[in-house]
């Protein structure tokens, strides 16, 4: 029994020491590449490009301080106004003369000739104003002791009825006397015969002259 003992723990000590006698092989491990991460990028978006850097600003230019060489400063005069211009006063244009439509004729028996003009050119009816140079010679009187060759102008105005307004003496004779008796026989000759009916007018602008011829 000893034999059996002593041979067991021969073969296990013989089984320990080939244990430790073999060795596993060590693993030889080959350094590889670095790992790179690698991202994929679409070919059809286009490679955003960098923002260029902002440039400086630019420094201000200071204009050179200047100072002035006279220190008493200079004296400035007042300007000379200057003078007005003068405008020309309008001008007034001259009255438009009357349009004589009838000379001087004889009229009556009292030695009076007398002319008629209107104020309106467009008057064209002469028949009617030989009836207002008779219808004023009807009522002419010369004045007592009154000159051969005594002129004087009377200026009335016809209405459409014939009405007479507005008389006046426009030109004197010199002869208070004889301007009252042309005055007179312009009044006296109030209603005239109506305007004629193919004149559209409102009133027709008489001067009548009146010029005494003697006896």
């Amino acid at each position: 029994m000893r034999g059996s003992v002593m041979g067991s723990t021969v073969v296990h000590v013989a089984v320990v020491g080939a244990l430790f006698a073999w060795h596993p092989p060590t693993p030889v491990i080959v350094p590889g590449p670095d790992i790179v991460q690698v991202a994929l990028v679409d070919p059809t978006q286009a490679t955003p490009q960098p923002t260029p850097p902002a440039p400086a600003p630019v420094p201000e230019k200071q204009a050179p301080e200047i100072k002035p060489e006279d220190t008493e400063g200079v004296k400035l005069t007042k300007p000379k106004p200057e003078p007005k211009k003068v405008e020309p006063a309008p001008r007034t244009p001259p009255p438009s003369s009357p349009t004589v439509a009838v000379p001087y004729a004889k009229v009556g028996s009292a030695g009076l000739s007398g002319s008629v003009a209107v104020d309106q050119r467009d008057f064209e009816f002469t028949y009617y104003l030989l009836l207002v140079r008779n219808r004023v010679a009807a009522g002419w009187a010369p004045p007592a002791g009154a000159a051969g060759g005594t002129e004087v102008v009377v200026y009335f105005k016809i209405g459409r009825g014939g009405d007479v307004s507005a008389a006046r003496l426009e030109t004197s004779s010199g002869s208070e006397f004889f301007d009252k008796a042309a005055l007179r026989a312009v009044l006296v000759s109030d209603p005239m015969p109506p305007l004629p009916l193919g004149w559209n007018g409102d009133q027709l602008g008489v001067h009548f002259g009146f010029q005494y011829t003697g006896p």
